[in-house]
């Protein structure tokens, strides 16, 4: 799959290695050299692959192999800026306990006192819950419509948050539930409140008082080629399908953050010493917040990305349990890329995976965190688990990526797409060209004819419509994503005139 790894390795274990990987299990860095060789195992780590694991004082190891992009061959270094997505989470967290701290916004303010005539959904009252509840997780409404124009579609002006959130909000079930939207919600409060966006709230407090100047919440801030790229893999006759990074638009309060190996180190080691460093604002009261647990997450069952058993959350934290001991841990995934970092303080380590496909290597990043620490607390069941994880590797890549295809097969050969039988001319696609609404100017989208299809664009989104039968088109932004329906309507005359797009809406052209 990968025709060539780039290996750094910055730690001096190599005369170490061949002793075998169980022989330095107690220390955190006999547990590095035993992950180390745990990861030479895996030869198809495309197209890029990093691991960094630390102390509060040390970096034990800095792994970072093959490929940023895999069509420019350009290598994936400890300074590329790579998508971390939901993890953006952890840091939003720390900055809403500075905020807190401070005064600036209370996390115990209710979400009235900013938006005193919201109205969240049905039964639901702002006055009842406050800031911290919003990024616990805890507000009970959902709202697809604002967590997908956030994360896939662009920028959402805070001023609308309130119009929004009446718009398209329902209630659900009360209790813990892992959303976006909560961090959304507090993203524009604090603009709305501050006059200053949570992206420059975060360079303020948190990027530049720790010099972390390879993370950013806006892509814009490194050329594009020094940024890595997401990507599908697609089979050996094809390759590697890329991901584009997301544009500044698309970089949300609950998952847009870009960060390299190195700024993940000086992060995680801020989780272990518990304070950051001398002048930088950042003090171990506000650190102590973020990482308190706020609310019962109730999985215990195993049941989430980590696959342990997990209590609590904090402000952008699971705590969870790894052998008895604490275990705070957070992933993120988008098209294309998967990443996750973890930090234990009685074990005094942290560690994170950076993955840029998603062809199986999100299986892989949880698995390199936990081996780590099976590693590191001589777990009985460490020596098995690594050969279990290295045997399943190739298998899992082949068996998903063959259900991704059968998954896209079977949809591409329902009736609906009538064979596939229309190959319209150029001046037929003309036809669809233009803007269409359905009243809300956030689901505008425009089409324009390219070749034998069309483009749509939807904001900082775009993909391909391609023509099925008469006035039926299936869209995606990407070969493994959910194919859209347009079917278009026409009046007496022939004109297409309304726009279908299933699940979203009855659009007109726009005037």
């Amino acid at each position: 799959m990968l025709k060539s790894l780039s290996l750094a390795t910055a730690i001096a274990l190599a005369p170490c290695l061949a002793i075998g990987p169980a022989v330095f299990a107690e220390t955190p860095e006999g547990a590095a050299a035993s992950l180390d060789a745990f990861l030479n195992e895996f030869p198809d780590l495309g197209p890029g692959y990093a691991v960094v694991v630390v102390t509060a004082d040390d970096v034990l190891m800095r792994r970072v192999m093959g490929e940023r992009r895999a069509v420019s061959g350009a290598p994936m270094t400890t300074d590329t800026p790579i998508y971390i997505a939901s993890q953006t989470k952890a840091y939003m967290g720390l900055l809403a306990a500075r905020l807190d701290a401070e005064g600036i916004l209370p996390l115990d303010s209710a979400i009235s006192d900013y938006w005193p005539d919201l109205v969240l959904a049905e039964g639901v009252t702002a006055a009842d819950w406050t800031l911290r509840d919003l990024i616990t997780h805890q507000v009970p409404i959902e709202n697809g419509a604002v967590t997908m124009l956030e994360a896939y579609v662009g920028h959402v002006d805070p001023a609308d948050y309130p119009r929004l959130i009446e718009a398209y909000s329902s209630p659900r079930d009360p209790g813990f539930r892992y959303d976006n939207l909560g961090y959304n919600i507090y993203g524009a409060i604090l603009e709305t409140a501050t006059g200053r966006s949570w992206q420059d709230w975060l360079d303020l407090y948190v990027f530049e008082p720790l010099e972390m100047d390879r993370t950013s919440a806006r892509t814009s801030d490194f050329p594009i080629n020094e940024l890595s790229w997401g990507h599908h893999w697609m089979g050996e006759e094809v390759g590697w399908f890329e991901i584009r990074p997301k544009t500044d638009g698309m970089m949300q309060s609950a998952g847009g953050l870009v960060t390299s190996v190195d700024d993940m180190a000086t992060w995680l080691q801020l989780q272990l010493r518990g304070e950051g460093p001398g002048g930088s604002g950042i003090t171990a009261a506000m650190v102590a917040a973020a990482q308190t647990g706020y609310v019962e997450t109730h999985q215990e069952d195993r049941r989430n990305a980590a696959e342990l058993p997990c209590s609590q959350y904090a402000l952008g934290w699971n705590i969870c349990d790894f052998d008895g001991h604490d275990f705070y841990v957070h992933g993120g995934g988008y098209t294309g890329i998967r990443t996750q970092m973890a930090f234990s303080p009685d074990l005094g380590v942290g560690i994170a995976a950076f993955s840029n496909s998603d062809n199986m290597t999100g299986w892989l990043t949880s698995r390199t965190i936990n081996m780590y620490f099976q590693f590191l607390t001589e777990s009985e069941t460490a020596e098995r688990m690594r050969q279990i994880r290295i045997e399943q590797y190739p298998q899992r890549i082949e068996r998903y990526l063959d259900a991704r295809l059968e998954q896209r097969n079977a949809v591409m050969g329902e009736p609906r797409w009538g064979g596939w039988s229309w190959s319209p001319s150029a001046d037929e696609l003309a036809d669809y060209a233009g803007r269409w609404t359905n009243g809300e100017p956030y689901f505008d989208v425009e089409l324009r004819p390219v070749g034998p299809a069309l483009i749509f664009n939807w904001g900082d989104m775009s993909g391909n419509m391609v023509p099925a039968v008469t006035d039926v088109f299936a869209g995606q932004a990407s070969p493994f994503e959910e194919v859209q329906e347009f079917r278009f309507e026409r009046d007496e005359s022939g004109a297409v005139v309304r726009m279908i797009w299933t699940g979203t809406g009855t659009f007109t052209r726009a005037e």
